[in-house]
């Protein structure tokens, strides 16, 4: 199969701390990658876990597409919603990861994501800051459109 890059909406997640944290806590530090506003949320001391809101990817991932597609100027970015649509459960899955702080505290988040798409076969395996640039600037760009705080990349295969 290979490597490839891919890009897609968080459908689920967990982090985990090495410290208690209370619930403001805990949005403070995971609003920055994810839009919080967007998931069911359970909190726990040291861990979270949050599932998107059905009706958030069913309402915007259409328009998200369509922003897709202006962004890159490629109509093809669009395959995966011709045959997945609104369903997330349609589409591909790849779990990821990322250290959201390094310390005080140590917040670590697993992730899995649906593919909206993917691209080109890479010679690497793993990238560090390119996830983090990527995710940083989809959840702080104004689109107009709440899946764009939702949003983080990887390399699948």
């Amino acid at each position: 199969m290979g490597t490839f890059y891919a890009l897609g909406v968080v459908k689920k997640f967990s982090a985990e701390s090495n410290q208690t944290l209370n619930e403001a806590n805990w949005k403070e530090h995971l609003n920055e990658r994810l839009d919080m506003e967007q998931y069911t949320i359970n909190f726990r001391d040291n861990a979270i876990e949050g599932k998107l809101k059905k009706e958030v990817f069913e309402k915007n991932i259409k328009d998200f597409y369509n922003k897709l597609v202006t962004i890159t100027n490629n109509e093809l970015i669009s395959i995966y919603f011709e045959d997945s649509g609104t369903d997330v459960e349609k589409y591909q899955h790849w779990i990821t990861g990322m250290t959201v702080k390094e310390h005080s505290p140590h917040i670590t988040l697993s992730a899995e994501f649906a593919i909206l798409f993917i691209e080109g076969k890479v010679a690497v395996e793993e990238f560090s800051i390119e996830p983090n640039l990527m995710n940083w600037l989809f959840r702080h760009v104004d689109l107009s459109n709440p899946l764009s705080g939702c949003i983080m990349t990887d390399i699948v295969g």
